[in-house]
C-alpha cells in the first residue's frame, strides 16, 4: 500500500536535514493509536527469518521544494509538503491504514529549530505494474551493509562488485520473514541482474542527535535497474530495498522507460 501524505505547515519553518528518526518514530505512533497489537508487534522486532527483523515499511525524504538548505538546516519557503509512505501488508491490515494519518499532527526538530505539520491530506496511489526487469531510481537513500572482520559496519557503495547479490538475498531473507512458509520464493537463489544506471550520491542519516545514542547511518542515492522475480520487485517497492527501511531507507519509484517508437 502506498499513501502520499500532504501536510500543512502550521508553524516554524526551518527544520534539521536529519529529519528521518522523528519521522519514524511519528509513523509508529500513529500506528499504535490504530492498532496497539501490531505497533508493539513491530517495536518487538516485526516479522523475522532467523535472526533477522523487518519492519515492512518504508518512506521517502520529504518533498519540502520550495526550500533553501544551509549547514545542516533547511528552511522551509511554502507553507506545504510531502511525504510517501509505503507498507508491506496483507489485506487483513489495511483496515487500520486506509485513512489513519488524516488530521494526524507532528512536529519535526531539535533544541534549535522545530516545525509544526498537520495532514490534511491523504492520497491513496496505484503501484506500477511490475515486471522482470525495472528501472527504479531512489526517494530516499538505500542502505547496504556487512559486517567487517574486526565487527565494525562497513556501508558498502552499489559500485562494489557483489552489490546486487546483496540487495537481492536483503529481499529473499524479507520475503522469507513475511511468509514463513515460503509461498513467495522458494527453492535456489533466484536468477537476477543488477545494472548501475548513474553516480551513486552519498548519504549520510543522523539518528538522535544530541543524545549519547547518537549513531549516523549511511546509504546511497542513486538509479538502478534490476531483473529479478515480480514478487520480489513488489517487495522491495512496498517494504523498502536494502536495510533500515523503517529509519527511511530504501525507497524508491519505478522510472519509465522511454518508447523506441
Amino acid at each position: 500500500m502506498e499513501f502520499r501524505l500532504i501536510l500543512s505547515v502550521c508553524g516554524g519553518d526551518t527544520l534539521p536535514v536529519n529529519y528521518q528518526y522523528p519521522i519514524s518514530s511519528w509513523i509508529y505512533r500513529v500506528i499504535g493509536q490504530a492498532d496497539v497489537g501490531y505497533a508493539d508487534f513491530l517495536h518487538r522486532g516485526g516479522f523475522q527469518h532467523d535472526w533477522r527483523h523487518f519492519k515492512m515499511f518504508t518512506f521517502s525524504q520529504l518533498d519540502a521544494r520550495p526550500y533553501r538548505v544551509f549547514g545542516n538546516r533547511m528552511r522551509l519557503l511554502g507553507k506545504e509538503i510531502s511525504l510517501t509512505v509505503r507498507f508491506a501488508v496483507d489485506s487483513s491490515m489495511e483496515h487500520f491504514i486506509t485513512g489513519l494519518f488524516l488530521q494526524q499532527r507532528l512536529s519535526l526538530g531539535d533544541r534549535y529549530n522545530r516545525v509544526d505539520l498537520e495532514v490534511t491530506r491523504v492520497e491513496s496511489i496505484a503501484p506500477p505494474v511490475f515486471s522482470e526487469t525495472m528501472t527504479y531510481r531512489c526517494l530516499s537513500p538505500i542502505c547496504v551493509s556487512r559486517t567487517r572482520a574486526n565487527r565494525t559496519t562497513e556501508y558498502l557503495t552499489p559500485e562494489v562488485s557483489d552489490y546486487g547479490e546483496l540487495l537481492v538475498r536483503n529481499l529473499v531473507h524479507k520475503a522469507a520473514a513475511l511468509v514463513p512458509a515460503g509461498d513467495a520464493i522458494s527453492g535456489d537463489f533466484p536468477e537476477f541482474q543488477f545494472r548501475l544506471l548513474n553516480t551513486p550520491r552519498k548519504k549520510g542519516i543522523h539518528v538522535k542527535d544530541y543524545s549519547e545514542s547518537h549513531t549516523q547511518l549511511i546509504g546511497y542515492l542513486f538509479h538502478f535497474e534490476l531483473t529479478a522475480p515480480v514478487e520480489l520487485h513488489e517487495l522491495g517497492y512496498e517494504a523498502g530495498f536494502g536495510e533500515k527501511n523503517s529509519m527511511g531507507f530504501g525507497c524508491v519509484e519505478a522510472v519509465q522507460k522511454p518508447s523506441n517508437t
